[in-house]
């Protein structure tokens, strides 16, 4: 072999052995936050063990509980949910999840456009901080590039430091107790497969839906919704528009509305729970812990009802071996002694609300 070609496959060794170094050194450098442990929570299943994936802010995260679903259905489904998640992130999120999962189907909540508004309003200090929670765990990839070079309000040094997270959060490796340390070099897969709800109990009104008859979403709002679907057709996976229930004011019940008409109008699959109530079966003096967001008795509610219509829609199959499979049955065991102790702190906040 020539000296040359040695030299080549040397140094690119040592820069495959670096990139991967640095890429670990950052997982273990992330934030403290459940956000920031979206992505390792992903990769850390099994290639292609993963049917569908659901994508969205709180609006879904607290909505769907994988367990649950896995054992009424028996297909896998893991979350990519962050606080606050921008809806133009998610055809980056679908691209980025495709790499790793031979996925049936994407699930994407698309209530974040009438509940945030006009997200080029939100202060920079606060857009970014999510975003840059959320990306802490990204692998580098072109797909990560792009996403933060579009959104990611900064200049060039910082974008390029949130590529790369050990650039930015290299002091978090001094600061951090070393159990945490521990824990993350030796992070499995998630204890409850992403599963994340809440036992408080907020009475609401049971909400009514009118327009006002004025337009308040703008064509490129609406765009990112194409933006989805177009993400979905490229990667060959079917995907699944939803809004969760909730109580709107006025003004965004109206753009509910229009969003619906949008959707309808394009012929997308989408599914509106705020139009299956009844079904739901929701119960607005017990099953919300706020006006935007159900509960653990809420969760369970919609999990059963959301998996049941994705099962009668499209089929899902799951894609476990025997020895696959045990890593959700002890998920499943885990998540019902969770459940159990939310359902407990339910059962009291109910008593008191009585």
């Amino acid at each position: 072999m020539p000296a040359w070609i040695k030299y080549t496959i040397s140094v690119f060794s040592i820069c495959t052995v670096l990139f991967l170094g640095l890429n670990k050194a950052g997982e273990l450098a992330r934030p403290q936050d459940f956000d920031s442990d979206v992505w390792t929570n992903y990769y850390a299943e099994e290639d292609n063990t993963i049917s569908t994936v659901l994508i969205g802010s709180s609006s879904m995260y607290r909505y769907w509980i994988p367990t649950q679903a896995y054992e009424e259905q028996g297909y896998t489904s893991m979350l990519i949910g962050t606080a606050a998640q921008d809806i133009r992130l998610a055809p980056y999120l679908m691209e980025e999840a495709a790499k790793t999962q031979d996925l049936d189907l994407f699930v994407v909540e698309v209530r974040s456009i009438i509940i945030r508004g006009d997200v080029t309003k939100i202060k920079d200090e606060h857009y970014n901080y999510r975003m840059e929670v959320m990306t802490s765990g990204m692998r580098p990839s072109s797909t990560k590039f792009e996403m933060i070079q579009k959104y990611y309000r900064a200049d060039e040094k910082s974008k390029f430091e949130l590529m790369f997270p050990i650039l930015k959060y290299h002091d978090n490796l001094l600061t951090f107790d070393r159990q945490v340390l521990i824990d993350r070099l030796n992070q499995g897969t998630d204890e409850f497969k992403t599963g994340r709800q809440r036992s408080k109990i907020t009475k609401i009104k049971e909400p009514v839906f009118e327009s006002d008859g004025q337009l308040h979403l703008s064509d490129e709002t609406l765009g990112y919704i194409d933006d989805i679907e177009t993400k979905a057709e490229e990667l060959g996976v079917k995907v699944l528009l939803v809004a969760t229930p909730y109580y709107p004011s006025k003004g965004q019940a109206s753009k509910q509305l229009q969003l619906d008409e949008y959707i309808a109008s394009k012929g997308y699959d989408y599914l509106n729970m705020n139009n299956v109530l009844d079904e739901l079966n929701l119960d607005y003096s017990t099953d919300f812990y706020n006006s935007k967001h159900v509960n653990i008795a809420g969760a369970k509610k919609v999990t059963t009802y959301l998996a049941q219509y994705i099962e009668d829609n499209y089929g899902l199959q799951s894609k476990l071996t025997d020895e696959q499979k045990q890593s959700w049955t002890d998920a499943c065991d885990a998540w019902a002694d969770e459940e159990s102790s939310l359902m407990a702190e339910w059962e009291k906040y109910k008593k008191e609300n009585e």
